[in-house]
């Protein structure tokens, strides 16, 4: 197995426990953050305004009904009202500019200025419970959308503020109910009779004029037109206002404004109706009079007070009557033809004569009136070029096609009708000239008279007839449910709030925590370790405090935990190279820091404290450590041994622990590989060999320099020396290859500086009484920066008080 297998390993098996373990390492980050995030949920909930939601609900009718008996019927049956509804259409028309601005207008409370109590954190909107009202007698354009102060002095008095620019404010005392001029308008202020807000509120008052545009505008974005149901023809209407109530009275006013536009629909085309007739009651009459002038004056000239031929005059009437009614239904056919061909609007001329002789006729009216509906209704939000509009433009263009049509075949069907009338017409005139002389000429008169009497009737009765329709109009809309004011606000939403606040906090948290985990390219513990390589892990050493005093924790702290682990490493080490009677382990480390000295210190002492014969080496030639601490002497050491100028037994130190020997490094020598590679170090490592049951040899780091890898050689045991969360992960590789290639004997791995039961973040610790650094021949202390002395000093003070 390479190398790559065990990044494959790492990154495609899932390890939950280490997962559990991240979270529970920074479980005092993850409160902190809920608590933190709870708090901004608070004040966000406490200080925000709240919005309300208003609701009603109205049926759309398909058709209008009426309960007026016989002639009601009759009416429908002309197609008078009768207009089916697209509630897509009718969803537009409520939100349409026209409906909110007509809402607007007819408000309860005007909405053109908005009164508020000002607040330390909080500004209130007091709608109807001001205190005052401002009445404007004129306004300037520059008054719109301003804020203006206002601040009581006394009871009969105050003060009117507002802004000049750059943050400085203007104002004046008036009295109340004073008419005053400023640079913005004239005004009155007046005491609010209906008014509940205290005329003394410390913090004052506040109002702002809003231009009627935007108001329609800032409306139109709060309303929302919805079906309660698909099966049905009832709308919810609803709007969105930080006022309770002001959102229930513009969603009532809105409703009653949508109702009175349906029965002022309705009604212009009875209007129409009336009007035509009106016209022609006025020529009637004309004729009708004259007709009965006529009769009085040919009596008294005359004398006539009988006459026979009563019963042809009769019959001559009925067919006379007959042909004045299709002459005047070819009349509205002639005009309905020519207003078609012009592409006037139907609902401007009357047709009713027509639609109840010919059915085709009035289902073609009916059909042309619902459509021009529909496009007028469409045109209030677009244009002509709409795509919608173009649609119902190509329908209407096909009926009244179709229009003309029948109507041309209702005339030729009329033109024969009348023909026929004619010729019975002819026949009676020629009985009536058998009759005598002044008969005849009476009866001729009193046939005009009778004729303008039946058309005046007719006239006047259709008349009756639409006038009490028009009377009677009802909305086709009926209204179901007035909205009431909302008790509840739909936001902001206290229970949510708090829920994605404790969500958002988690999140954002968890996300930390795992992606500084995942950029994170140390080794943060043994099962890590574990997986990234095949070498065995020898043993993990806890961290080590500052307290223990000096590096050497065995002796110093025999009862400690890092005692212990370098207990359990001396058990396993003994099953290490077995066949050996006498043992030489070489311990080092990628870079400097990772505590290969702190490690070859200890090892050596607990080994030497079970009754082995032990001989630390300094090897470490280029940055010698091992005598400061053991306070010894470096005057003398390896690298004079090797260089022929001492012996070892004359540079081999006796320490104050029994059966631990040290044999420092020495001066600093200027060629420190080509002295370990030289057969002096070999001889001299066969010469101590059978005089110590185990030689420590404390090298250099095997990523900076070869010297270690020298030594390892020549060693029956090598421990390689990995320190949590300051180990990169790359450096594995380099074990990997030095145990695939089997070029040293025993390797094994030490996992130092591991934290059990805190976060992977840490400060140096003993570290810094041993570390290199990353550069081999720098100074350790530049890696102690600033956050890592501060994060010291906290859990130094923190552990004082706990004590």
């Amino acid at each position: 197995m390479n190398q790559h297998t065990f990044q494959y390993s790492e990154n495609q098996d899932i390890d939950f426990k280490r997962i559990l373990k991240l979270i529970i390492n920074h479980w005092l980050l993850i409160i902190l953050s809920i608590i933190i995030a709870l708090i901004v949920a608070y004040i966000y909930v406490r200080y925000s305004q709240p919005v309300y939601k208003a609701a009603g609900t109205i049926i759309v009718k398909d058709e209008a009904s009426n309960s007026l008996g016989d002639d009601a019927v009759q009416l429908q049956g002309l197609d008078l009202f009768k207009n089916k509804k697209n509630l897509s259409t009718e969803i537009e028309i409520i939100k349409s500019k026209l409906m909110v601005e007509r809402a607007v207008k007819n408000m309860p409370m005007s909405l053109r200025i908005s009164y508020f109590a000002k607040g330390r954190f909080k500004t209130t909107d007091l709608y109807t419970s001001t205190p005052f009202i401002i009445e404007i007698d004129t306004l300037y354009s520059q008054a719109y959308n301003k804020t203006f102060d206002v601040e009581f002095v006394t009871e009969d008095k105050f003060k009117f503020i507002y802004e000049i620019g750059d943050g400085e404010k203007s104002g004046s005392i008036y009295q109340i109910n004073e008419l005053f001029n400023n640079d913005f308008g004239r005004f009155r202020l007046r005491l609010n009779p209906r008014g509940q807000a205290v005329i003394d509120h410390e913090d004052g008052y506040a109002f702002t004029i809003y231009h009627p545009a935007s108001l329609v505008a800032e409306y139109r974005g709060k309303v929302d037109v919805t079906r309660a149901d698909e099966e049905t023809s009832i709308l919810v209407i609803s709007c969105d206002d930080q006022v309770a109530m002001r959102a229930r009275d513009f969603v009532n006013t809105l409703i009653d404004q949508y109702t009175e536009r349906s029965k002022d629909e309705k009604t212009k085309v009875a209007n129409n109706t009336i009007s035509f007739i009106n016209e022609q009651l006025q020529q009637i009459s004309d004729s009708l009079n004259l007709s009965e002038g006529n009769i009085e004056a040919f009596k008294r000239e005359k004398g006539m007070t009988n006459l026979s031929a009563d019963f042809a005059l009769q019959r001559f009437t009925e067919f006379d009557k007959r042909r004045i009614e299709i002459e005047l239904t070819l009349k509205s056919l002639d005009s309905l033809n020519s207003h078609i061909r012009r592409g006037g609007d139907i609902s401007n001329i009357s047709t009713s004569n027509i639609g109840a002789q010919d059915a085709a006729i009035s289902a073609n009216l009916n059909a042309l009136n619902q459509l021009e509906i529909q496009r007028r209704n469409l045109l209030l939000n677009n244009t002509e070029l709409a795509p919608q509009v173009r649609a119902i433009n190509r329908q209407i263009i096909v009926i009244r096609d179709e229009l003309l049509s029948n109507a041309q075949n209702f005339r030729e069907a009329l033109l024969t009708n009348l023909r026929i009338i004619n010729t019975t017409l002819n026949r009676f005139e020629q009985k009536l000239a058998q009759i005598p002389t002044t008969e005849r000429q009476f009866l001729g008169i009193e046939r005009n008279r009778s004729l303008n009497e039946n058309i005046f009737l007719l006239l006047w009765q259709q008349k009756m007839r639409t006038s009490i329709a028009k009377a009677a109009t009802i909305a086709d809309n009926v209204v179901l449910d007035y909205a009431g004011t909302p008790g509840t606000p739909i936001k902001p939403k206290t229970g949510m709030a708090y829920i994605i606040a404790v969500f958002a906090s988690l999140s954002l948290c968890l996300s930390y925590i795992f992606i500084k985990d995942f950029l994170d390219d140390t080794i943060t513990d043994r099962s890590q370790l574990e997986k990234m390589t095949l070498v065995p892990v020898l043993g993990t050493i806890n961290h080590a405090r500052n307290t223990y005093g000096s590096n050497l924790v065995v002796t110093d702290k025999p009862k400690s935990a890092i005692a212990e682990a370098f207990r359990s490493i001396r058990t396993n080490l003994q099953y290490l190279a077995i066949d050996a009677d006498y043992k030489i382990v070489t311990v080092t480390s990628t870079i400097s820091g990772e505590g290969k000295t702190f490690f070859s210190l200890n090892m050596a002492a607990i080994l030497a404290i079970s009754g082995k014969r032990i001989l630390l080496m300094g090897l470490d030639l280029r940055k010698p450590k091992i005598h400061q601490d053991m306070g010894i002497s470096n005057e003398q050491g390896m690298s004079t041994v090797l260089i022929g100028k001492a012996k070892a037994a004359q540079v081999i130190i006796k320490s104050k622990l029994e059966n631990l020997d040290i044999l420092p490094a020495g001066p600093i020598p200027p060629n420190p590989s080509e002295l370990i590679m030289s057969d002096t170090m070999k001889n001299l490592l066969e010469e101590l060999r059978p005089q110590y049951d185990y030689i420590i040899v404390d090298t250099p780091p095997i990523g900076l320099v070869t010297d270690a890898l020298i030594a390892m050689k020549y060693a029956d045991i090598n421990i390689f020396i990995v320190r949590q969360k300051y180990s990169k992960k790359v450096f594995l590789d380099t074990v990997n290859k030095l145990q695939t290639d089997k070029s040293i004997r025993n390797l094994a791995i030490v996992l130092n500086d591991l934290r059990i039961n805190k976060s992977y973040g840490y400060y140096n610790g003993y570290g810094n009484k041993y570390g290199y650094g990353y550069g081999y021949y720098e100074e350790e202390s530049r890696s102690n920066g600033v956050i890592k002395k501060l994060s010291t000093l906290f859990s130094r003070s923190k552990a004082a008080k706990t004590k």
